[in-house]
């Protein structure tokens, strides 16, 4: 038995044919419980998820998607062989990943802010398995997963979106249909069976796709380069935008349909997200601005104390301090939607 409590032994057979990624975030939970009901006990496809722990993600989702439907769910564990007519969660706080047929968590840079990323887990896939991928983007904001989701469709794979319409939240749907156009955008409902109906074309091809071994991704390291403009490999220039997490340049990579950025150590950021995070840095720095001419104006009142003359100066960068604090509370009220996005 194995630790779903499903006979298994890890044999050619129960190895999946495809994989199925889903990735969701705020108001993804009922879409994926409606995905989940639709599917068979025999699927011959293993099902790997990613949610946001924007949307409060339950600590038994596993328990709730296998009450929800005929297959067993559990969290992804590091190593463990994927098989088929299995649903695997990724853990909070690590990428999943997978390769040579398992999965791997890594505790990496964050990725659209976020870790475990949508984007992590689909690209990974797309480069394994390729064309026996088939990706679904449900509920949420921003867009994570967009790139992924081209990379699959570039790669020969299959992409779902959640028809935006009838989400909560349509950003993440919109956007991964704008990056992989020919994706196919379905109501909750009837995600399962059309999913459901990729795969019998899939299995009725004249040629499988090949499963292709890959090398596991390891994080970019410019350490060791003698070139100060280093660009890893698929980047196609160096900007001068710095990474709002940790400050390094920013290089843009260019997909057909999306252009993302990454920097050095391995964060990355799709579009809409990177302009989500630049509004949360953005205030930050304006604050710690706001912070300094009302220290120094306060030194000055304290050297005036000491030795008169500096009170003209000290109510002169007070009074900047104050028009500056105003300024910054207006531009945080209309930059809040772009904030309160980016903590999904």
């Amino acid at each position: 038995m194995d630790r779903f409590g499903v006979p298994g032994t890890g044999t050619p057979d129960e190895r999946p044919e495809a994989m199925i990624v889903v990735g969701g975030s705020a108001g993804c939970i009922a879409p994926l419980q409606e995905f989940t009901a639709g599917l068979p006990a025999d699927l011959a496809a293993a099902v790997l998820l990613v949610v946001h722990r924007g949307e409060r993600l339950p600590s038994k989702l596993g328990e709730i998607l296998s009450r929800a439907g005929s297959l067993p769910a559990g969290t992804a564990q590091d190593g463990e062989p994927i098989r088929r007519g299995r649903i695997y969660v990724a853990q909070p706080g690590q990428h999943l990943m997978t390769g040579y047929g398992r999965m791997r968590l890594r505790n990496g840079p964050r990725v659209n802010r976020s870790r475990p990323a949508i984007d992590v887990l689909f690209a990974s896939t797309a480069r394994w398995a390729g064309g026996r991928t088939v990706a679904i983007v449900l509920s949420g904001v921003l867009d994570d997963g967009a790139v992924g989701a081209a990379l699959i469709a570039q790669a020969g794979g299959r992409v779902f979106v959640q028809d935006p319409a009838e989400t909560r939240f349509g950003g993440m749907p919109a956007a991964a249909l704008a990056a992989a156009p020919g994706a196919r955008v379905l109501p909750a409902a009837q995600l399962a069976d059309g999913v459901l109906a990729e795969l019998a074309v899939l299995r009725e091809s004249a040629e499988l796709p090949a499963l292709h071994t890959h090398g596991w991704e390891t994080e970019m390291d410019m350490a060791s380069s003698a070139d100060p403009g280093y660009l890893a490999e698929g980047e196609t220039t160096l900007t001068r935008l710095a990474c709002p997490d940790c400050g390094g340049g920013l290089a843009q990579v260019d997909l057909p349909q999306i252009s993302y950025f990454r920097c050095h150590t391995g964060h990355q950021f799709a579009p809409q997200t990177l302009a989500a995070a630049q509004a949360e840095t953005v205030e930050d720095k304006l604050w710690s601005a706001v912070a300094a001419l009302e220290e120094q104006a306060a030194v000055l009142h304290y050297l005036d104390s000491m030795a008169g003359s500096r009170a003209a100066e000290a109510e002169q960068v007070a009074e900047r301090a104050a028009d500056l604090r105003e300024q910054v509370r207006d531009w945080t009220a209309i930059s809040g939607s772009l904030s309160a996005a980016s903590a999904d």
